[in-house]
């Protein structure tokens, strides 16, 4: 696990590298004990991926990248099931609807803009169906 480092960083660094760099470092106590505890069953698998660190860290960095592979794979293949609906749902809505939604896509990577479709559709319409509505037959009583 890596720690913060106990100099800091040189001055010469932008904030975005700051910010970054801070975020890769930071440890969470929780996970890194349930981390230790895995670690600990698996020894073999630990000395696996160490050796593999040190000897072949591109082999390494593929590795790591494939489960990430796995997982993005996955989320491609939920949104395809999802996406026909949102884009049904998403026709039928006013042009003012569609355009802020467009507008948001327009800063993602076209690499996950399909994702990122799915995602702002199903947040524009849980946003509508939990906006309060006026209650009617509701008076005051005499």
């Amino acid at each position: 696990m890596a720690l913060k480092p106990k100099n800091p960083p040189p001055l010469d660094q932008t904030p975005a590298n700051n910010i970054s760099e801070e975020r890769f470092l930071r440890v969470n106590p929780e996970v890194n004990n349930r981390l230790d505890g895995f670690i600990q069953a698996n020894p073999k698998m630990h000395e696996y991926y160490s050796g593999l660190v040190k000897q072949h860290p591109e082999r390494a960095t593929r590795a790591f990248m494939l489960t990430k592979m796995f997982r993005h794979e996955a989320e491609m293949r939920q949104m395809a099931r999802q996406a026909p609906q949102a884009k049904e749902w998403l026709d039928q809505q006013e042009p003012s609807l569609k355009q802020r939604i467009m507008e948001r896509l327009e800063k993602i990577n076209p690499f996950y803009r399909e994702k990122a479709l799915v995602r702002e559709i199903a947040r524009e319409k849980t946003r509508i169906d939990f906006t309060q509505k006026p209650s009617l037959g509701q008076g005051m009583s005499v």
